[in-house]
């Protein structure tokens, strides 16, 4: 494992990424690394199952569908 180091020239800016990470229950070094992942893929593949649920993991639906309202078009 390495240790970098960034330097942040905005510390306001610092601190919404803190807050949001929060918010999203994650820390800033596990986003960091997803991004990093996806930043460094050539091939664009496709995001781990469970780091695209966990990215929209905020994401809620009340309503519970009918089949039919499911198939609709």
């Amino acid at each position: 494992m390495k240790n970098i180091t960034f330097r942040i020239e905005d510390e306001r800016l610092l601190e919404r990424a803190k807050l949001k990470a929060h918010s999203l229950n994650r820390s800033l070094n596990d986003l960091f690394n997803e991004w990093l992942k996806v930043f460094s893929n050539d091939k664009r593949e496709v995001l781990e199952y469970r780091t695209y649920f966990a990215k929209y993991s905020h994401i809620r639906i009340d309503k519970k569908f009918s089949r039919n309202e499911m198939n609709e078009r």
